[in-house]
């Protein structure tokens, strides 16, 4: 399922006490689909803009944080302008909108819109939900040919006020899924249609549900004879309410998706708090789009001005998979000195049977060190899964579940369990427990969240590194049974290996330089006390995008898997061990010769499978840098975040 936006593109510029600030994209309707990209849906942009720089910048703004711009049609016009200028004023930001240049006074603005209606009506699926955020002849043609769910967000009257009141009826009854409007908007419907209230405009034009945002005094819910008022609880501090109603729609489109498009009072408790919450964080930036992307900052052109042409000061690009290692260890060590730790040794593991631990992704290599550490101490019969290994087997003498997830909702793991009684299951997550208890249901006693009052950020980007160490170090932890010991091991761990690398991917440049190439299928090799390692390890490279990757069980690779290694003759190793090394290891070692990188940790056992998990967190760290690719951010398709956003039955 796609939302998509329909309408031509806007560029805004902003201007700060009459200097140009920067530029961004701008328009409703997009603006509420950037938003809703961010939030995790799969969106796309039908629209026009102009072959200048306005334009780029329009497109630039969508790509950027991952929208679907592949149909958006440049063509021999100036991009529609808006020129946002803001002042002090009594220690408050106030602000001017308008369509002619702060400088210039030109006004680059077109009125007919320019979009292609017959090609968008043939790129449309079904599955589509529409956004438009006017009511023009083009939005209007193709609202009036198809049956999806189309969105609607009206900021303005200006449309309405030469038409009738059957006109404007005309336009709005029984079209529209959503329809939200500010006070403006409906005190002048209200007046125009000469009814009393809300209540019979909607029954006027009759859509599943209306929205009349009120600002400071919250919101109108109104559907299936159903009103709802709901209040701000609290106020935010504003900077700039440009961008407010659409992040606060975006919320509702958002959440009547994940609700299975029912409208009941419970799915607008939910939409409502996620709505004034992101609300609150755009009004506290400046700009629309503020809290998504930063404002493009401009160099003027000799002898132009700006809103004719510029140049896009370039930036430093700021590599996620850096910040997160950069911050990993102080993470996992706070971690450590949560209440977690406390919480996971009150648990009275001797006397479960059956311990089932499971996480997908990152998450999935906790879950198997997790149970590593178990299975060591206790000699219980362990076992870690995948969500969907675990929906399929029959699990009725299952004593206790331990669901891995940074999040502490992630879908697959807390669907995979729906059929355990909630008693059984312990959330190990850095999420934040009322959250967590509102979605799933699972008593509050059972989440074990490692997130404190000074280890509240969270890691950015597509790979884990913190939710695999972190869960992971709870029970090292639980395992040493003593605090100091284990923020020491981490600690030296952290450091032996971002040194080791550093130092090697300095010495063997040529030979990285000659095997890092993408595509590269880098074999992997694991078994012992490296399993952990070798499964994440496999996950980030994968996840990566940029090369693929084998994992061989150590013994089985002789049965067979040799003779692909054989034939191939561009071929990368990575092969994890812990200190003591059985003659069989010597000798595949010596087999393997070539383009290898040996890991192998200075400790044995359940010590070596930890540390060496560390190594694989620097690893991928160093072989990001080298590449000069960052790891965090692979360009992912459509249709495998359809897969990967995935909400029903596994």
């Amino acid at each position: 399922m796609r939302i998509v936006s329909i309408g031509d593109l806007v560029t805004d510029y902003y201007y700060k006490e009459g200097k140009l600030i920067g530029v961004n994209g701008g328009m409703t309707s997009h603006n509420i689909i950037a938003n809703i990209q961010k939030i995790g849906h799969s969106t796309k942009v039908f629209g026009v803009c102009g072959n200048d720089m306005a334009g780029s910048i329009s497109i630039k703004s969508l790509e950027d944080i991952g929208v679907d711009i592949s149909d958006i049609i440049r063509k021999d016009l100036h991009t529609r302008c808006f020129h946002i200028s803001y002042f002090e004023n009594n220690d408050k930001l106030s602000f001017v909108s308008k369509k002619r240049c702060s400088f210039c006074n030109n006004k680059n603005w077109y009125e007919e819109s320019q979009i292609d209606t017959n090609m968008i009506l043939n790129l449309l699926n079904n599955e589509d939900i529409l956004v438009i955020d006017n009511l023009n002849e083009k939005n209007m043609e193709i609202v009036n040919k198809v049956s999806n769910d189309v969105m609607l967000d009206l900021g303005q009257y200006f449309e309405f006020e030469n038409k009738s009141s059957d006109e404007i009826v005309g336009l709005l009854s029984n079209k529209f899924c959503i329809i939200q409007m500010n006070e403006r908007v409906e005190k002048f419907l209200i007046k125009k249609l000469k009814i009393k209230s809300f209540n019979e405009l909607f029954e006027l034009i009759n859509p599943k549900m209306l929205i009349i945002t009120r600002g400071k005094k919250g919101a109108d819910f109104i559907f299936s004879k159903t009103n709802i008022h709901k209040d701000l609880i609290s106020v935010a501090k504003e900077i700039d309410s440009t961008g407010a109603g659409d992040s606060f729609f975006s919320c509702i489109i958002s959440e009547y998706i994940l609700n299975n498009k029912v409208i009941s009072e419970s799915y607008i408790d939910t939409a409502f708090t996620k709505a004034t919450k992101l609300t609150k964080k755009v009004v506290g930036l400046m700009g629309a789009r503020g809290h998504i992307n930063k404002l493009y900052n401009t160099n003027k052109i000799k002898e132009k001005c700006t809103c004719e042409e510029f140049e896009i000061k370039s930036r430093k690009k700021i590599k996620r998979c850096n910040i997160n290692i950069n911050n990993l260890e102080i993470r996992v060590i706070n971690a450590v000195k949560s209440n977690a730790t406390k919480r996971l040794s009150k648990i009275d593991f001797k006397n479960i049977k059956n311990p089932v631990f499971i996480g997908s992704g990152g998450s999935y290599a906790a879950a198997i060190f997790a149970s590593k550490i178990i299975n060591h101490l206790y000699g219980q019969n362990t076992l870690s899964l995948y969500p969907r290994d675990f929906y399929y087997r029959n699990n009725k003498n299952i004593d206790l579940v331990f669901l891995f997830s940074y999040s502490g909702t992630t879908n697959d793991v807390i669907t995979s369990v729906k059929n355990i009684d909630n008693n059984k299951k312990i959330i190990i997550t850095k999420g934040e427990i009322e959250k967590i208890v509102e979605k799933t249901n699972i008593p509050k006693t059972n989440i074990i969240s490692y997130r404190t009052n000074t280890n509240k950020s969270k890691e950015r980007g597509f790979l884990s590194f913190e939710g695999v160490l972190s869960p992971s170090s709870i029970f090292l932890n639980y395992y040493f049974n003593d605090e100091n010991k284990t923020i020491d091991f981490i600690r030296k761990s952290c450091q032996y290996w971002k040194k080791n690398f550093e130092i090697y991917f300095k010495e063997n440049s040529k030979q990285l330089n000659r095997v890092l190439i993408n595509g590269m299928i880098i074999n992997i090799f694991s078994g012992d006390y490296s399993t952990t390692a070798a499964i994440d390890l496999e996950s980030k490279i994968i996840e990566s995008g940029v090369f693929n990757a084998i994992i061989h069980e150590k013994k089985n690779f002789s049965h067979g898997r040799f003779i692909q290694y054989e034939h191939n003759k561009t071929k990368l190793n990575i092969y994890f061990k812990e200190k003591e090394t059985t003659e069989y290891e010597y000798k595949l070692i010596e087999y393997l010769n070539g383009d290898t990188i040996l890991i192998e940790s200075n400790y044995s056992g359940i010590e070596a499978e930890f540390d060496l998990l560390v190594a694989s967190q620097y690893l991928i760290y160093y072989i990001s840098n080298f590449i000069n690719i960052d790891l965090s951010k692979p360009n992912y398709s459509e249709e495998s975040m359809k897969l990967y956003f995935f909400k029903g039955k596994l």
